[in-house]
């Protein structure tokens, strides 16, 4: 797209302004090494995003201290379990390879720098210029049912891992509630042996073991 402007190349890419979508996340630490979350990222302008991580995370840390990100755009459920659980052993699963500061199995690339920071509260508030898009050469895939489903299903388990460690079990098994529909959705329009299919059957593992802890 010759000559289009960082805004325009956001439009195509379906950020639409005062929506939050699904993203990973890649910030870079003081020692270098890069960091991979998944978070919601609001587009509040024509190239402006907005990120609002909590001031508990790697991401508030590493953007309060090195002010640019990566901004990866992907539907891929794995890259969400592998980025969004790093502490656990997932076998059969490979974890994203980096290209500095990006990873390479994302679809499109978001590059973005901090222009304003509020941290008054427990989530911040980062406001963020766009600085340029890159888009993949990947064509237009249908939309699956399952691959959503499975992404929101990972969210839901962030949530669910959180309570549990808080000992706020009946408020996570809301969400274990809320995950089974995930569940059943991509039961009906994925094979077990997909990528949705796998993940949802990680995040099972998951829980139990965290029900056990």
């Amino acid at each position: 797209m010759e000559g289009a402007t960082e805004g325009l190349l956001l439009d195509g890419l379906g950020f639409e302004e005062d929506q939050i979508f699904e993203t990973i996340i890649t910030t870079m630490d003081h020692d270098g090494s890069v960091n991979a979350a998944p978070m919601g990222v609001g587009r509040t302008g024509r190239e402006t995003l907005e990120i609002r991580p909590f001031k508990s995370s790697s991401t508030y840390r590493n953007l309060s201290s090195r002010p640019e990100a990566c901004v990866n755009v992907t539907d891929d459920p794995i890259i969400f379990l592998v980025t969004a659980f790093k502490e656990e052993d997932f076998r059969g699963f490979e974890e994203p390879s980096l290209d500095g500061i990006r990873l390479r199995e994302a679809d499109a690339y978001i590059f973005i720098s901090v222009r304003d920071l509020d941290d008054s509260e427990d989530r911040a508030r980062f406001t963020c210029n766009v600085d340029s898009v890159e888009v993949g050469e990947a064509g237009p895939r249908p939309f699956s049912r399952g691959r959503a489903q499975a992404i929101e299903a990972v969210i839901h388990a962030t949530r669910i891992e959180f309570l549990y460690g808080e000992g706020r079990v009946e408020e996570g098994e809301e969400f274990v509630r809320r995950l089974s529909v995930c569940k059943d959705v991509v039961g009906r329009v994925s094979t077990p042996d997909s990528a949705e299919g796998r993940v949802i059957t990680e995040l099972e593992r998951l829980i139990e073991g965290w029900r056990g802890g």
